[in-house]
């Protein structure tokens, strides 16, 4: 019987000489090497990105040292002034070595390879990955700690993310392999990093959130919630909150139901006259602090959240008090959806089941690409993103498409008659409203029949980057970092649709010459 070994891990030598495993991580590797080789700018882009992020951890430092300073001076007669830098002024002395810019640049492409749904686990997986270690060991770069790339990488602003998408697509139309001539537009529901919403639910987080962010206020230098009785309604509204969850929807229980609801809201409403005075209080002891600037900022930003919180506690109560005791219908933009992200919307997209999270526009060329992508707020209305979408993709890619072909939720005369003005000359709009604003002449010809049927490729795209990218989720929380993280899967499923269009046109070459 073999003994367990006493060093599984211990370092043996590896064979750096022979070439990595062909794997589709390794040609997904290749494809972003060859991009950032033939437009270095991308790097001088992100090393600007981290430029910034440095120096405003620099100004922060700077004004923690006056604020040390001003309270330590020997004299009263001395006074020491602390002054406000612009961080964007500030020269980065020489300290550690910084990550090198284009490690933040295969990190911030290969979170969204590895679908990016968790980035912790996604940069896990690339700190272990032998291809990457690889990879980099051969052009003299290592690889920093995890809470560092993840810093690095969310620094990446949106522009610079952005500027790497247009260099995908000018080396498309430079290689050859699309030409940006059509251009199909679908949407699509990603689920939010939230809970389903129920108002129940939501009211006893949202009360809890307070009391616990309250109970922490005294690690920034503000007095904590004094008010002892919070605890108790919380406790209150927990088990109320739980008897409503698991009672039956059948008819029979409506009355206790309802009954639940008014136990629970006059729970809530004591909650948020018992919280109310102690946000007040944390306001007034945020314009009396001084301590260093960097733990004010923190302080600050903590008093915002729980002005929020207690914001969206009388919002939930409001809008419950309607629904639920007086039987009114409540607008959606009146609705709390989450105590987490508070830019996610209630998405009911045709007859799947619904999400709370965003509806993103994909804009897909003849070939495969995606040419766009546009992450509105909520449940925005499919129709209103059909001109923007489309002047985005010109911009992007300096071609105005011939043929533009999209489903029916984007019916619009006005922007219809806008692409054309702009120069496509087809622009198809399937199903029952499309017919009704085109022309017999134009429903009926050839061209408008064919864009109707190519219209199913987006389809394709759609079941592809959702389903290997993860497209369908997002793991971050507000719409800025949603943004970020759509788009990081965006890029990586091109640069594998670009592999793919390598590989495709490999094959008849490696087998003539066999």
């Amino acid at each position: 019987m073999r003994s367990v070994p006493a060093a599984p891990f211990a370092p043996v030598p590896l064979l750096f000489l022979e070439p990595p495993p062909e794997s589709e991580f390794f040609t997904f590797l290749q494809e972003t090497h060859r991009l950032v080789a033939g437009d270095p700018t991308i790097l001088a882009a992100i090393d600007a990105d981290l430029d910034l992020h440095g120096q405003r951890k620099k100004a922060l430092r700077i004004a923690d040292a006056q604020w040390n300073e001003a309270q330590n001076q020997p004299l009263p007669t001395i006074h020491c002034v602390p002054t406000t830098v612009a961080a964007e002024s500030l020269l980065l002395g020489v300290g550690r070595p910084r990550t090198e810019a284009y490690v933040v640049y295969l990190f911030l492409t290969g979170r969204g390879f590895f679908g990016g749904f968790k980035s912790a686990e996604a940069t896990t997986l690339m700190l272990e990955s032998v291809t990457l270690r690889v990879f980099l060991v051969n052009q003299g770069l290592g690889l920093p700690g995890r809470s560092t790339l993840t810093e690095l990488v969310n620094a990446v602003s949106a522009g610079t993310r952005e500027k790497i998408l247009d260099a995908q697509l000018r080396a498309v139309l430079s290689e050859g392999w699309d030409d940006a001539k059509t251009l199909t537009q679908d949407s699509t529901a990603v689920e939010g990093n939230v809970l389903w919403p129920t108002d129940s639910r939501l009211m006893v987080d949202l009360v809890a959130r307070l009391c616990r962010r309250g109970g922490r206020l005294d690690a920034v230098g503000l007095p904590n919630f004094g008010e002892p009785r919070t605890a108790k309604v919380l406790s209150a509204m927990s088990g109320l909150d739980r008897e409503i969850s698991l009672g039956s929807d059948r008819p029979k229980r409506a009355r206790s139901r309802r009954r639940l609801y008014g136990m629970l809201l006059k729970k809530a409403q004591r909650a948020t006259a018992l919280l109310a005075p102690q946000v007040e209080r944390s306001q007034q002891a945020l314009r009396e602090l001084d301590v260093l600037p960097s733990l004010r900022v923190r302080a600050a930003r903590l008093v915002k959240w729980l002005q929020t919180d207690l914001e969206n506690l009388r919002r939930v109560v409001q809008a419950c008090e309607a629904r639920v005791l007086r039987d009114q219908k409540v607008p959606i933009g009146e609705k709390v959806l989450s105590v987490s992200d508070p830019d996610a919307g209630f998405i009911a997209k045709g007859g799947r089941d619904p999400v709370v999270g965003y509806k993103p526009q994909l804009a897909r060329s003849g070939n495969g690409f995606i040419t766009g992508l546009i992450v509105p707020q909520g449940n925005a209305s499919d129709s209103c993103q059909l001109v923007p979408m489309f002047e985005q993709v010109v911009r992007r890619t300096g071609v105005i498409p011939d043929t533009v072909s999209v489903d029916d939720g984007y019916c619009s005369r006005a922007g219809r008659a806008t692409l054309q003005a702009r120069g496509a000359k087809v622009v198809s709009i399937s199903g029952s409203k499309g017919k009704k604003i085109t022309p017999a002449a134009d429903w009926d010809s050839e061209a408008y029949a064919v864009a109707r049927d190519d219209r199913s490729a987006v389809e394709s795209l759609m079941f592809t980057i959702k389903y290997g990218f993860d497209f369908d989720r997002v793991a971050r929380r507000g719409l800025d970092n949603v943004r970020a993280e759509l788009l990081e899967k965006v890029l990586a499923y091109n640069f594998c649709r670009l592999a793919a269009c390598r590989r495709a046109a490999d094959t008849p070459k490696k087998a003539q010459a066999a």
